[in-house]
């Protein structure tokens, strides 16, 4: 207990040393058999770890005191355990995966009746559907809280509730475009007064962690009513506020409010000085993004890992279970025979339980090593997706990137001539020729965030609905993807791309995660095969097609490439799993074999077509 009451001592201002007393805690816990005690040392571990911004390891310490909670019963730690996991995943910009820990603590808390604690989840909920954009679902779990909280007098509590609602009540009204301007001066007062309110109280009791997100927003407000004064006050007090907590995100954001707000003003040599400073600190949060993205995918690793482990203890205790049944069904079958013929029955029964034995011992041999071998190769096929991704990826956003870099020393350049410059009609023209600039650095940036979304929502791990989808528009992108993903390795190798899309293709309602990993791996297959032929043939032209159509009630994808075609004797073999053509180490034979099975969930059709050494040709049908 005493090296509690220490990481009590260090958490806030220590988190190393918070750290070593929880583990010394943990040891003792252990070494006593103390089971509450080593539930609060693990929460302990885990919120050091939080605090140092080591979330995977956190993740493990609470998962690992999840599970012991549960054993023991314990309620109350079960909520707080829960509760931080959804903070690190809402942290990582997990929303989908916070409200689902956040949704098991608000449960258990009303469970407890512990309407502290019940506040506290509500607000949370709210804040992880404010990360979703549901904004109307924030809305209402936020107003439950601030009721909560109200009923309850918690100031804190209260005054977080309120800030959100006035939030959640300027976006939702930004996103509405209905025009009416009177309900929208109304709206936008009613957040004002929320927001306001919560400064005030948070001013009062000198809370500061909170403020800065509260002065962005009111700064936002005041610029879209062009009360450009007041809006410079509250970034100018968001900024200040930033750098004493440390939040680069905030900074860059104040940047941005004050630029917008010195180009409203006219001043257009202070709004480009902001806004460079924006464009420094925007470079950094994107390091942070994918700083983030790699956590994000250790994050669902450890999940996935957890439900293994847990899978295999549960298959354990089964085993166990049957193991002893049949034991026991054995020796009631054995004393039954004894009564008949004592030696001789005994003597079969016991030779058949060895036979049996041994049997079952090597087919669960067998069939271990079956699932072992079955997992390392989907990990593979795992990887090297996502490794031709990235390399996608890089090269997609790198066409975006050099725009900005071009067009910002061109704008540099532009303002040197404009100090030089004393004919006011030549800084006229030069002024044009710099906003043309800022709209283009603008243009690309959006580009390349456009382009970094939408791999996001790729890689997003959650069971994917049905959705309406441009066919044309995941055909084009994923080509590109997987080309730029070969000629990152195979730099000298080069292809002509012969795009026939039809206009008016109708939508498909499809799962578009799934139909994605079909496209990139025939697009990549075929690329592979003219780079294969390029290797062999000097005079060879490499050609990729892709045609897109409607046939009857189908949608039609056709993918031909004129390279090495596939032999007739394997052709019926390509759609099984396992099976691949190419050198060990290079493919694991489930590319096709999953396609195949993805297309069939979706109710279509994926056929193949081909002539050795001459083309292959894959046709996907889908359902309209």
């Amino acid at each position: 207990m005493r090296m509690i009451g220490l990481f009590q001592h260090y958490k806030d201002n220590s988190p190393e040393q918070a750290l070593i007393a929880a583990k010394s805690a943990f040891s003792i816990a252990r070494a006593n058999n103390l089971e509450p005690l080593k539930v609060r040392s693990l929460r302990a571990m885990g919120l050091a770890t939080y605090t140092m911004d080591r979330y995977t390891e956190a993740l493990e310490y609470y998962l690992e005191a999840l599970q012991l909670s549960e054993k023991l019963g314990l309620k109350p730690d079960q909520g707080i355990i829960l509760r931080n996991m959804g903070n690190i995943f809402l942290d990582q910009e997990m929303p989908d995966q916070a409200l689902r820990y956040y949704q098991q603590a608000l449960a258990i808390d009303r469970e407890l009746k512990s309407d502290k604690d019940i506040a506290k989840e509500l607000l949370n909920i709210s804040s992880a559907y404010s990360v979703t954009t549901k904004l109307d679902s924030a809305y209402y779990f936020c107003s439950q809280a601030l009721e909560k909280a109200s009923v309850l007098a918690d100031t804190f509590i209260y005054a977080q509730a309120l800030g959100n609602l006035g939030i959640i009540e300027f976006y939702q009204d930004k996103n509405d475009s209905s025009g009416k301007s009177y309900a929208h001066r109304e709206k936008y007062d009613q957040a004002v007064k929320h927001i306001t309110e919560a400064e005030r109280i948070f001013v009062e009791h000198g809370i500061t962690s909170n403020l800065g997100v509260l002065y962005l927003n009111l700064g936002d407000i005041y610029l879209e009513r062009k009360e450009t004064a007041k809006a410079v006050l509250k970034y100018s007090k968001a900024l200040e506020n930033s750098r004493m907590m440390e939040s680069i995100d905030d900074e860059r954001r104040a940047y941005l409010g004050l630029s917008k707000c010195a180009e409203l003003s006219g001043s257009t040599s202070k709004a480009f000085d902001y806004f460079k400073k924006y464009s420094v600190l925007n470079d950094t949060i994107f390091n942070l993004i994918s700083s983030r993205k790699q956590t994000q995918l250790l994050l669902n690793y450890e999940l996935e890992k957890n439900k293994a482990l847990l899978k295999a203890a549960e298959e354990k205790k089964e085993a166990v279970h049957v193991a002893e049944l049949g034991k026991q069904r054995a020796q009631k079958n054995f004393f039954i025979a004894g009564f008949i013929i004592v030696f001789i029955l005994s003597f079969i029964m016991l030779r058949q339980y060895r036979l049996k034995h041994l049997s079952n011992k090597k087919l669960k041999e067998a069939m271990d090593h079956l699932e072992q071998t079955q997992t390392q190769l989907i990990h593979q096929e795992k990887m090297a997706s996502l490794g031709m991704l990235t390399a996608g990826i890089a090269h997609e956003i790198q066409n975006p990137l050099n725009f900005v870099t071009n067009f910002s020393e061109s704008s540099m350049e532009i303002i040197r001539e404009i100090k030089d410059e004393k004919d006011d009609g030549e800084k006229q023209v030069l002024m044009q020729e710099l906003n043309m600039n800022i709209e283009k650095i603008q243009h690309h940036g959006k580009r390349a965030d456009n382009i970094i979304k939408s791999m996001l929502r790729n890689s997003h791990g959650n069971k994917e609905e049905k959705r309406p989808t441009n066919i044309n528009k995941l055909c084009d992108e994923f080509l590109m993807l997987a080309y730029h993903s070969i000629r990152a390795t195979h730099p000298e190798f080069n292809c002509t791309i012969e795009k026939k899309f039809q206009p008016d293709l109708p939508k498909v309602n499809v799962m578009s995660q799934e139909i994605t990993r079909v496209m990139l791996n025939l697009f990549t297959n075929a690329f592979h095969a003219l780079k294969e032929r390029a290797q062999k043939e000097k005079d060879f032209s490499p050609l990729i097609t892709i045609i897109t159509g409607t046939s009857g009630k189908h949608v039609h994808v056709i993918v031909r490439d004129n390279g090495t075609g596939i032999p007739k004797a394997i052709r019926d073999k390509i759609f099984q799993p396992f099976f691949t053509t190419k050198k060990s180490g290079e493919g694991t034979g489930l590319g096709l074999s999953i396609s195949y099975d993805i297309i069939k969930a979706h109710g279509g059709e994926l056929k193949v077509d081909s002539n050795e050494g001459e083309f292959t040709e894959f046709t996907i049908l889908f359902p309209v």
